[in-house]
C-alpha cells in the first residue's frame, strides 16, 4: 500500500506514516481509547517522535487521517526484530492498533494492518505477529492472522 493514498474519496481518508504534527490531530487521544496513555507534553512527544524516526524502517507508525476534519482516526505500529533464527531472519511485531470509536466498521483497522504487514514484508520479515484480546480474535482472523501459541506478560509498573 502506498503512503499518502486516499482510501475513500467520500470520507477523504489518508493512510500514511506518523508525522510530528499528528499530536495536534488527536493521535494521543486516540491511543487513550486503547490503553493507559497519559497526556504527553509537546517536548516529550517530539523527543519520542525523533527517537522512533531515527530507527528508520525498524519502527513504523501508521496513521489514518480524516482529512476533511484533520483528525487521526486509526493507528498501529510495527517494529522489526532482527533474529539469529531463520538464517538471521527478521520478524515484525504489530502493536497499538486502534480505530476511533466513531469511525469503526469502515475497514480502517484492516487498512492499518495491511499497511504494517506490507511494510514488514517489504523489509524482509518472514512473519509478522501481534497479541490481541479474545474479543478481537475474530477481527484479526478476518485480516489473515491465525492463533498460534499463547501470550505471556510480566509488568514492571
Amino acid at each position: 500500500m502506498q503512503t499518502g493514498v486516499p482510501l475513500n474519496e467520500a470520507h477523504n481518508f489518508q493512510v500514511r506514516k506518523l508525522e510530528i504534527s499528528d499530536k495536534s490531530k488527536g493521535f494521543v487521544e486516540l491511543l487513550q481509547q486503547l490503553t493507559v496513555c497519559d497526556a504527553i507534553s509537546d517536548e516529550n512527544f517530539e523527543a519520542r517522535f525523533q527517537e522512533l524516526r531515527s530507527l528508520g524502517d525498524d519502527h513504523v507508525i501508521c496513521v489514518i487521517e480524516d482529512t476533511t476534519c484533520g483528525k487521526i482516526i486509526a493507528t498501529g505500529s510495527v517494529f522489526i526484530e532482527k533474529k539469529f533464527v531463520r538464517n538471521c531472519g527478521k520478524a515484525g511485531h504489530i502493536e497499538d492498533v486502534v480505530v476511533d470509536r466513531d469511525s469503526r466498521g469502515m475497514q480502517l483497522g484492516k487498512k492499518v494492518l495491511s499497511f504494517l504487514a506490507d511494510h514488514a514484508q517489504s523489509v524482509g520479515c518472514y512473519k509478522v505477529i501481534l497479541d490481541c484480546s479474545n474479543e478481537n480474535k475474530a477481527f484479526y482472523e478476518k485480516c489473515g492472522f491465525k492463533q498460534k501459541e499463547i501470550q505471556m506478560v510480566k509488568y514492571f509498573i
